[in-house]
């Protein structure tokens, strides 16, 4: 048994010893908070890159006929690149409207957040089956593209609805269009618009044109209508022509 003298030094060891153990455990208990308030995502928490976006508050008005998304208002599952980090399994839809990439998520809660992606770091996301890129169009303007194709040459699509006046029996309403898209080609670092087959085919070379209008004429293939698929396989095609 220590000396009555020794007391306040033993007490003084007591102490500095559990100083030292909540000094270590502190950073733990922090961390675990976190992870707690991180949410139900398991492989990315409050990743603070992918989670920065405002809140989604945009509402149509009432009784408007349509949507405001590139297919419909169902989340689908997609990919975001946000400075070369890729996430996948995302829930995500288009507002092709308001020109915004939306996330679906759910905290510890069970409360369902939808936030616009913060368009200061993305690079591209995918959503089911379609790619998209983020253009630097000017210094001051970004947009989105659909991408087609992975050579020196691909089909950019730019998508957009408008919101119009619709007459119905009890008066009027509003409505959203249908999807409605430009199209362009990326070709020798350029990007250049065309509106049917021909303008299309003219922006090739002279001896390159014979070679896709005959491919045109074979597969039957009209641009205005045709879908992914058929579009891949023909930017595909002709960029054959630029690896000889």
């Amino acid at each position: 048994m220590p000396a009555v003298t020794d007391m306040p030094r033993v007490c003084l060891t007591f102490l500095f010893r559990i100083t030292l153990i909540i000094f270590f455990l502190a950073p733990v208990s922090e961390a675990q908070a976190q992870l707690t308030n991180n949410g139900n995502d398991d492989v990315y928490g409050f990743d603070p890159m992918l989670y920065n976006g405002r809140y989604y508050t945009f509402f149509s008005p009432l009784n408007a006929r349509g949507n405001q998304f590139l297919n419909d208002r169902q989340f689908e599952s997609g990919t975001v690149t946000l400075r070369g980090r890729t996430y996948s399994d995302l829930s995500l839809n288009y507002d092709i409207y308001n020109q915004q990439l939306l996330l679906k998520y759910s905290e510890d809660q069970g409360i369902t957040k939808v936030i616009i992606i913060s368009d200061a770091w993305l690079e591209s996301f995918s959503i089911e089956d379609r790619n998209f890129r983020i253009l630097q169009v000017s210094e001051n303007e970004k947009r989105i593209c659909q991408k087609i194709g992975t050579g020196r040459t691909s089909i950019l699509y730019f998508w957009k609805k408008s919101m119009q006046v619709t007459n119905v029996v009890d008066g009027t309403t509003m409505s959203f269009s249908k999807p409605s898209r430009e199209m362009n080609l990326l070709i020798k670092g350029k990007i250049v618009r065309y509106r049917n087959n021909r303008s299309f085919i003219n922006l090739f070379e002279s001896e390159d044109k014979e070679n896709i209008r005959k491919y045109f004429r074979t597969h039957r293939i009209n641009v205005k209508n045709s879908s992914d698929r058929i579009i891949e396989d023909l930017i595909t095609y002709c960029n054959t022509f630029n690896e000889k």
